[in-house]
């Protein structure tokens, strides 16, 4: 990919051209192509229509069913995997409904949410994992779990403060693109590395660590689950560990993907090179203005729109992850399904003339029979 086709480039190049001193340092970084110069259409099929929508509302039941069948269970990290992946995929969801084959400014309240909901998911996703496979990790040392005092600040506390830093790199309020919608803008410097790139970095990575170390206590201490619950029967213990297995392989997956994505996206971002970030007023001077904001699917070089659809499709890539590891697919989908047709078998017994709502129970097994109909 030539470096002044990187994603965010686009960005710069209209953010260098917006004063005389960007201009200045558009020359100076040696980029021959000028921010007003149009780019060649990409040869690239855009996913207009309804593929975009249809996708993001897929995440949501990707991510909801386990959220659903795992909210008894007071796990932060996982609750707080599965809550920031449902808040993203709805948010795609409208947005991609909202800007399908358009780039209106429209719904700015929305967009100045949603995108900073969008940097703190950014965030949030590998330090829930971080914090999910360090609780895993304390179980295979048989030790208890951290707890909601430490749980919480690190899967919910520390990206709303990232949500919050994120303004001082925020040259305007935020960029549109067609059919995706709106997104956050950053303005690419030395402060933006340090605050943005470099935090989930370091949690994805200290996920996949522990991840690798608990898998090592694991299959070095094979007996860690029989000691923990001793007085429970063999088939909770199989269970149990089974359940811990699963924590186990997808924290590790989810350090993988978590590390692969950020090096993947944040590499092709600085490859024009970092602007430098001098005073508050200047970086948002043009704040509220949209110019060079926009853009065109059918205007983006195909390289560049490849990028930008990896970027977006991380986030169903993840929910599906955590689908097919977290949900307990077959069991807890049983589960719903039953507890469904049951409270459907009610509401349809009480409203029939022949029996009352007492019989149908009987009938379903919710209400014991007497002795003398058994």
């Amino acid at each position: 990919m030539n470096s002044s086709d990187s994603p965010n480039a686009i960005i710069r190049r209209y953010m260098w051209d917006r004063s005389a001193r960007s201009r200045s340092l558009y020359t100076a970084h040696g980029l021959s192509l000028c921010p007003r110069q149009r780019v060649s259409p990409s040869p690239l099929p855009t996913m207009s229509g309804a593929l975009l929508p249809l996708i993001s509302f897929l995440s949501i039941f990707l991510c909801g069913v386990p959220l659903v069948l795992n909210w008894r269970g007071a796990n932060i990290p996982l609750l707080a995997i599965l809550c920031w992946l449902l808040v993203s995929s709805m948010t795609r969801a409208v947005s991609a409904f909202l800007w399908n084959g358009n780039i209106d400014t429209q719904a700015l309240v929305y967009c100045d949410i949603t995108t900073k909901l969008q940097i703190g998911s950014d965030i949030a996703l590998p330090a829930s994992a971080f914090a999910l496979a360090l609780q895993v990790y304390r179980i295979t040392l048989q030790k208890s779990r951290l707890g909601a005092v430490i749980e919480l600040p690190i899967c919910v506390g520390f990206p709303v403060v990232i949500m919050a830093l994120h303004t001082i790199v925020q040259g305007h309020r935020f960029d549109i693109y067609e059919d995706l919608g709106c997104q956050p803008a950053i303005y690419v410097s030395l402060p933006s590395v340090i605050i943005l790139d470099l935090p989930p970095l370091i949690f994805a990575a200290l996920a996949l660590a522990m991840s690798a170390l608990a898998l090592i206590n694991f299959t070095r201490a094979r007996d860690a689950f029989s000691k923990l619950n001793r007085t429970k029967t063999r088939t909770f213990l199989n269970k149990n560990q089974a359940h811990y297995i699963r924590l186990m392989a997808l924290t590790f997956l989810l350090g993988v993907w978590d590390a692969t994505v950020i090096g993947l996206t944040r590499s092709s971002m600085y490859r024009a090179g970092l602007l430098p970030w001098t005073t508050w007023a200047e970086v948002h001077a043009e704040f509220l203005s949209f110019e060079g904001a926009r853009y065109r699917l059918a205007d983006i070089p195909a390289d560049l729109l490849g990028w930008i659809y990896f970027s977006w499709a991380s986030v169903p890539v993840t929910c599906f992850f955590v689908f097919v590891f977290f949900s307990e697919v077959a069991t807890g989908w049983r589960k719903l399904t039953g507890t469904l047709s049951r409270w459907t078998y009610l509401s349809i017994g009480s409203r029939t003339n022949g029996e009352s709502s007492f019989a149908m129970q009987s009938r379903t097994g919710l209400v014991p029979k007497k002795d003398s109909e058994v």
